[in-house]
């Protein structure tokens, strides 16, 4: 792989976030969903920023540090700090959104108790840890099986409810399935990724990486962007 494939493989992905991003501002306007949804669009701006934040590690790599030279032999040269920090408030965010969604309190307060103290966790293993060099496991592992905790959570109480008549609209849903496929599917790719670095000259796990999270990135907004489209034809549904 190189630089022009690189940008090609992102390049997409950012246009998508955007474009999904854009689809969830005119869900807002014409909806009016409550604060759980409107803050699901604030985070996808927030990840598109992210995004393109942490790309310079990959322009760095892809053109020999040709761009962004100065990160070069410094901590900043891998992008694992600024993901390592998105990972754990990605994981709180979606955690909290699906908690917001389930009615049953004992299912709220366990997902607001493990959350606390994955919080507490992850930020200790950030101070123990090197994670500038590499993503945090214990944010990996632990958030990966509370998002995955929190999914299910959300499939039991919604089988117990009304909504189950309506998971045409129900935006929810839509963001759990496709979640729950990226979330199995990247987590191993992010632990191997402590193993195969792009320091140490791994181009074939790191072309692999890139390709995988490109395709699933693709299903994700796009799956996004549907989603609000469709839910914002059922203007006065509660849920």
């Amino acid at each position: 792989m190189d630089i022009g494939d690189f940008i090609l493989k992102n390049i997409p992905v950012i246009l998508l976030e955007l474009i999904a991003a854009i689809a969830g501002v005119f869900y807002v306007r014409k909806v009016k969903p409550d604060k759980g949804k409107f803050f699901f669009v604030i985070f996808l701006w927030f990840t598109l920023v992210v995004d393109m934040m942490g790309s310079y590690s990959g322009i760095a790599y892809f053109t020999e540090y040709k761009v962004f030279g100065f990160v070069k032999g410094t901590v900043f040269s891998n992008n694992y700090w600024l993901f390592n920090i998105y990972i754990l408030v990605s994981n709180l965010f979606f955690i909290c959104f699906f908690r917001n969604e389930i009615s049953n309190n004992n299912y709220s307060k366990l997902l607001l108790f493990l959350s606390i103290v994955m919080a507490i966790t992850v930020t200790i293993d950030f101070f123990m840890g090197n994670y500038f060099h590499t993503i945090s496991r214990v944010s990996t592992i632990f958030g990966s099986l509370l998002m995955l905790l929190a999914i299910l959570l959300f499939y039991m109480d919604l089988l117990a409810s009304e909504k189950l008549l309506s998971l045409k609209y129900n935006l929810p849903f839509y963001i759990s399935v496709v979640l729950l496929i990226h979330t199995l599917c990247t987590t191993p790719l992010d632990f191997l990724s402590n193993y195969f670095k792009t320091s140490t000259g791994n181009d074939l796990f790191v072309s692999f990486r890139v390709s995988t999270f490109f395709f699933l990135n693709i299903l994700l907004y796009l799956t996004y962007t549907i989603a609000f489209i469709q839910c914002s034809r059922k203007k006065h549904l509660s849920y």
